[in-house]
């Protein structure tokens, strides 16, 4: 009985250290295909996928040119500083579009930035305009377009003076650059999980959800020139489940078909405008209606026209502080036609008259300045905007390159 106990022990012992081997060899293969892709993570070159973006020249009011300008190479560096952008300054741009297309200089405005960045290969193009207030104070207007489809990215608005610039500067550089879409490349991946180009320093966390998207590369030729086309195919969406330093790991769902590497990843470091991208997709590959963007290099100098929701609303304002400084402007001259005629003409009991009149016209001419005030700072913000050089439909009425504003 000893014997057969002992017998079965050996037997059992000599079957555990010849499966050992086995389960050794399959923990280190596990480790080195971890190993490996850890290797090749670490073999990802410096270069970055940043966005090109144009910084024109801000326009003023208040200032001389050169301090405007100022301004916009202090945007154009915090702009740098985000490791979000290749920028591409002004005087480097003007180099380049003195030879191709001199007649778009000199350019404060996004219309002619947009034809500047189609010649230049930028994506984006960023504005402004900065004006000095009666209290001291700089108010700046910027706004970013894509130059691709035209489409508005960012607009802001702020107040700053010399002792609160830098911060200021920082905050909304950093704003402009969490409203610009994140972009990465696809290291490695299998049916479940991916790892990134993307980590910690790039802005990203844990839960953050971001687009895996495909482009092709398409070439077309006619008589006149040729065309490059990039197609763009939205395959599925990543969440993040694990940030390093430079790279990222993530579950994806959705997806409709295996992500492969040097494929590519977006999202918005924005959480709002995250959101909502991610809520777009999902529709789109829920219903299997996959947009397609396509991107065309060649370059066309035909005026470039804006639709913005915000012009409809500037016009009405326009028209709307016309009539009121029409409205008061002839108040105005009849109470001081009543003055200049009381005064003239007067006799006892006329102090009540007089007082009147002079109040009415003291209040009126108050009112007349104030609104013509309101009315060219309407001007100057429609001007920095690019509406002036719109042509406006007959049912908006004139408001185009000859419009006058006459006070």
């Amino acid at each position: 009985m000893i014997r057969k106990c002992s017998l079965i022990g050996l037997i059992c012992l000599i079957l555990q250290f010849s499966l050992l081997p086995i389960s050794s060899a399959q923990s280190s293969f596990a480790l080195s295909n971890t190993e490996e892709v850890i290797q090749n993570a670490l073999k990802i070159p410096e270069d970055e996928v940043r966005s090109e973006l144009l910084v024109l020249q801000f326009g003023s009011s208040g200032m001389t040119e050169s301090a405007a300008k100022t301004f916009s190479n202090m945007i154009a560096q915090n702009l740098s500083n985000t490791n979000r952008f290749q920028i591409t300054t002004l005087d480097e741009a003007e180099k380049i579009i003195e030879q191709e297309a001199p007649f778009l200089l000199p350019c404060f405005e996004i219309g002619c930035g947009i034809q500047m960045g189609k010649i230049l290969g930028s994506e984006r193009v960023l504005s402004g305009h900065i004006q000095l207030d009666a209290r001291g104070d700089f108010i700046l207007s910027v706004k970013m377009v894509n130059v691709i489809d035209n489409t508005l990215e960012f607009e802001d608005r702020l107040r700053f003076t010399d002792k609160n610039i830098d911060q200021r500067f920082y905050l909304v550089a950093n704003r402009i650059a969490r409203s610009t879409p994140l972009v990465g490349q696809i290291i490695d991946a299998n049916n479940r999980l991916a790892i990134i180009a993307l980590g910690e320093r790039d802005g990203l966390r844990v839960g953050d959800q971001l687009v895996i998207y495909k482009r092709d590369r398409i070439e077309t030729r006619d008589f006149e020139q040729s065309q490059v086309r990039i197609q763009r195919q939205n395959i599925g969406i990543l969440n993040i489940t694990q940030v390093g330093d430079r790279t990222s790991q993530g579950i994806y769902f959705q997806s409709i078909e295996t992500p492969q590497p040097k494929q590519f990843v977006t999202s918005y470091l924005d959480k709002r405008k995250q959101v909502q991208l991610i809520d777009t997709i999902r529709k789109e590959l829920d219903t299997h209606q996959r947009n397609v963007y396509e991107i065309t290099k060649s370059v066309q100098l035909s005026p470039v026209q804006l639709e913005d929701q915000e012009l409809k609303k500037w016009i009405r304002k326009v028209r709307l502080l016309e009539e009121i400084r029409d409205q008061w402007y002839w108040i105005m001259v009849g109470s001081g036609g009543a003055s200049a005629f009381f005064i003239s003409q007067f006799k006892s009991g006329d102090d009540l008259k007089v007082i009147a009149a002079l109040g009415a016209l003291g209040y009126s001419s108050f009112e007349y300045f104030t609104v013509k005030n309101r009315l060219s700072t309407l001007v100057d913000e429609g001007r920095y905007r690019g509406y002036l050089e719109l042509k406006i439909g007959p049912d908006l009425g004139s408001v185009g390159l000859g419009y006058r504003f006459d006070f």
